[in-house]
């Protein structure tokens, strides 16, 4: 086979829509979404971010500008590289961590895959799954967070 003729390979397209799950993750001076997350709720303009301390959950839950507690919420640039959606909002940032007490070490960063619940139009994150990061000042590798 020539590799200098394009038409004797046997290409087939990725599917980039299908790829990925929708994923939170939560650090010391933010929270991010990944772009997946935004894909699944439609790429809303608010969301309604919610928290269940039962069972330790945070949720988006689509909304419009006029109901209590709206968020915007649209793409970032492609500043984060995957059009996901980054917030510094202390108030969000801060319930999470102290919901999550002593599980989560105050210097590590955190990822949570979500679940999707389409009737309701949200994404749960279950807080009890989130997978613990390096810090980004170094640190071993990540582990399940206790």
């Amino acid at each position: 086979m020539s590799k200098r003729d394009f038409s004797k390979y046997n290409f087939s397209v990725i599917d980039v829509t299908v790829a990925g799950v929708p994923e939170m993750s939560v650090n010391l001076n933010g929270i991010t979404f990944n772009g997946k997350t935004l894909e699944v709720l439609g790429n809303p303009d608010y969301v309604r971010p919610l928290l269940d301390e039962g069972n330790k959950a945070f949720a988006v839950q689509v909304c419009t500008a006029r109901e209590s507690k709206a968020m915007r919420f649209t793409k970032n640039d492609g500043a984060n590289g995957g059009g996901g959606y980054s917030s510094t909002c202390t108030s969000i940032r801060k319930s999470i961590r102290h919901l999550m007490d002593d599980a989560w070490k105050d210097n590590m960063r955190y990822v949570i895959t979500g679940v999707y619940f389409p009737e309701a139009k949200a994404v749960v994150f279950d807080l009890e799954s989130a997978q613990e990061l390096p810090s980004f000042r170094g640190g071993g590798k990540g582990k399940k967070a206790e």
